[in-house]
């Protein structure tokens, strides 16, 4: 899909069409590189506003959705720089906090599988960020490589041997931090 020049009304428009669709997906990869729902809902607004900003730049090379989660990685990504040893109260707190568990499931499974998903939040963060976008690109959000690959300007090999060294380094942070993650599993 073309861009043309739009008139102040019509940019809006079409910007918001588009957006609307890529709004949950935005949220999402903010939330997985960031840790925390208000971390995450700053990103994506701030995505959202670059990327209404950037529109004019938008030609339709790639998918509207590649350009928006490709600003997202970058609004994130400049977000972990600046905080890179500030400790957040807030997510020291959501860490720590549990979910109720559903009172027809085995309490017992429900715990385990909130830790699973605490560690492994925390295996996330421990990952140096370019593995880290490596394995919430891939893993997390489902990208196919080829468009990863366009995403990141990486030829297509090289986001497959980075996606392999990001789930080796994670896998071994989770078999250092805990017995729920047996060998099988990772």
């Amino acid at each position: 899909m073309e861009i043309k020049l739009f008139s102040r009304k019509s940019k809006a428009d079409a910007f918001e069409t588009l957006a609307a669709q890529e709004e949950k997906r935005v949220y999402s990869l903010c939330f997985h590189m960031m840790g925390s729902r208000e971390d995450a809902a700053d990103c994506a607004q701030e995505t959202m506003l670059r990327a209404f900003r950037a529109f004019d730049t938008f030609r339709g090379e790639a998918a509207f959705g590649t350009w928006i989660a490709k600003i997202a990685m970058n609004v994130c990504t400049d977000e972990l720089r600046k905080r890179r040893k500030k400790v957040s109260l807030d997510s020291l707190r959501e860490d720590t906090g549990f979910d109720v568990p559903d009172a027809k499931a085995d309490t017992h499974l429900n715990l385990e599988q909130g830790e699973r998903i605490r560690l492994l939040r925390e295996g996330l963060k421990q990952l140096p960020e370019e593995m880290r976008r490596m394995i919430v690109l891939r893993d997390v959000e489902g990208m196919p490589y080829d468009v990863i690959a366009e995403m990141l300007g990486l030829p297509l090999g090289t986001v497959k041997s980075r996606v392999s060294r990001a789930r080796e380094k994670l896998s071994q942070i989770l078999k250092k931090s805990s017995e729920l993650f047996e060998r099988r599993s990772v």
